[in-house]
């Protein structure tokens, strides 16, 4: 299992907000591009990232998980070339911490894409940003070691995602009825 010092990486647009980008920092978070996801990675570092991004904040729905990962491979390719695990990791209840509402429609997929964050209004206790008190049950999978490969092909690359994927669906199919959500699916995009 992955050890070590443990960095989260997010969005690189909380950094371009004032006092978000304070909190952030205070917190220990990194941007997630590319540059700082492979020196993380070569330092040693175990990083948690969620591949799906903005994309899968737009996707969300109430009562049901999203995980979009088909078309998300950089991260896999960034394991191969440092020789890095990947562990997949699901957390139940995380939906139900807040109550949320978001705009829907093309045009907003498209403005989220652009400022690279969901605009989203959340809310919890007393409408304050105080989470809801509500049980979160963090399921982590077997990590799938990886060959070094410095230049991987879209099929080795692939063929690595699909592994993830499968344990993904996996993990959230063995633990959700134990977490208290027998009838809650995962779709994966």
């Amino acid at each position: 299992m992955p050890t070590g010092k443990v960095k989260i990486l997010v969005s690189t647009a909380v950094f371009y907000t004032p006092f978000l980008r304070h909190i952030c920092t205070w917190m220990g978070l990194a941007a997630v591009t590319r540059e700082n996801f492979s020196s993380l990675l070569k330092a040693g570092c175990s990083c948690i990232v969620i591949p799906g991004g903005t994309q899968e904040a737009f996707y969300m729905e109430h009562d049901s998980e999203v995980a979009f990962l088909k078309a998300r491979k950089g991260f896999i390719r960034l394991a191969m070339e440092t020789n890095s695990p990947i562990v997949p990791v699901f957390a139940f209840g995380q939906s139900y911490v807040y109550n949320w509402w978001k705009p829907q429609g093309k045009f907003f997929l498209k403005l989220s894409r652009a400022i690279k964050f969901m605009p989203i209004a959340f809310w919890g206790t007393l409408w304050s940003p105080i989470p809801l008190r509500r049980p979160i049950l963090v399921v982590v999978g077997k990590p799938i070691y990886l060959k070094k490969n410095s230049t991987p092909t879209m099929e080795e690359i692939s063929e690595v995602h699909g592994q993830f994927v499968e344990a993904l669906q996996g993990l959230f199919d063995r633990h959700k009825v134990r977490a208290g959500y027998p009838d809650l699916e995962l779709r994966i995009m």
